[in-house]
């Protein structure tokens, strides 16, 4: 086990997680900035770009529609006020 205890485990798995990230800088393909979503064209030519927009999709799209549907509940009871007091 990883997290058995003690600091061998646990520099091993700083060092695993430090080589990961060296390795994740390293091999990062550059995306310019610039209009025209020149990022997006970017990650999605790569397979890696692809999980990565997958995976921020999955993340942030059941976010945004249960904010919005709370907006729409929380909005109703000022709406239906303002309708009556016009």
């Amino acid at each position: 086990m990883l997290f058995m205890g003690g600091t061998v485990n646990q520099n091993r798995f700083l060092g695993i997680c430090l080589i990961f990230l060296i390795i994740i800088f390293i091999f990062i393909q550059p995306a310019y900035v610039g209009p025209g979503g020149i990022i997006a064209k970017v990650l999605i030519k790569n397979f890696w770009g692809k999980a990565a927009l997958a995976l921020m999709a999955l993340t942030c799209l059941p976010l945004a529609i249960y904010v919005y549907i709370r907006e729409q509940i929380f909005d109703q009871p000022i709406f239906n006020h303002l309708r009556r007091t016009l």
